[in-house]
């Protein structure tokens, strides 16, 4: 995996079953692997980004933040979820059940 993303992201292991794929400091994907499944989720790749946008969404009222969220973000993360989703199927069809 990490051979076909080296050109577009930086991939990296956070934890034992945890691999972050990272596009720039605000835009990430993380694959989480349980026993049974795949999880694929669009997020920030750092705890930190994490934390602002949290007190952003919290010190700023619910709705403008979270336009602001949706407009800004949402997007970019579900553009890269779809990327890694696509490589997954297509790399590993045959072990998938």
């Amino acid at each position: 995996m990490h051979e076909h993303f080296v050109d577009k992201y930086k991939v990296s292991d956070n934890k034992v079953n945890e691999i972050v794929i990272t596009k720039n400091k605000s835009i990430g994907c993380k694959l989480i692997l349980t026993k049974k499944r795949l999880m694929i989720s669009g997020t920030f790749p750092r705890h930190s980004r994490l934390l602002i946008a949290l007190l952003i969404l919290i010190l700023g009222g619910i709705v403008i933040p979270m336009g602001g969220y949706i407009i800004n973000f949402k997007g970019k993360f579900k553009a890269i979820e779809d990327e890694v989703e696509a490589y997954i199927q297509s790399e590993f069809s045959d072990r998938i059940v």
